[in-house]
């Protein structure tokens, strides 16, 4: 159900800025810098949470065994994660709002 509202709610927000007159360009690019926001707010959190995490588990860890803490994270695979998160994103994006950039100003503001 909220997923099907927050997809009424996007296609509302691009029928809305076509009314408005943006052209397509500018609401793809609108889009397109708006998710690429949220996702490095959420990547941003998620990596400092987990680093967090990851840092305490594995101290403890050393810890327990009497070992020195030694902590090698993968960075190279977190920043290819992230990089890959982000294109994704960009094609998706893409590729859906040129998908409702065809339809009519209308159609898209009822959510047909």
């Amino acid at each position: 159900m909220t997923l099907k509202a927050n997809i009424k709610d996007s296609m509302w927000e691009l029928g809305v800025l076509r009314s408005m007159g943006c052209t397509r360009a500018q609401v793809t690019r609108i889009v397109i810098y708006e998710l690429i926001a949220n996702t490095l707010s959420a990547i941003t959190l998620g990596y400092i949470s987990g680093y967090i995490v990851s840092y305490l588990a594995i101290a403890q860890f050393y810890t327990f065994a009497e070992l020195p803490i030694k902590i090698e994270l993968p960075i190279a695979m977190m920043i290819l994660i992230g990089v890959f998160a982000l294109a994704s994103l960009a094609f998706g994006t893409k590729v859906g709002t040129t998908s409702l950039l065809n339809r009519s100003i209308a159609t898209t503001l009822k959510g047909d």
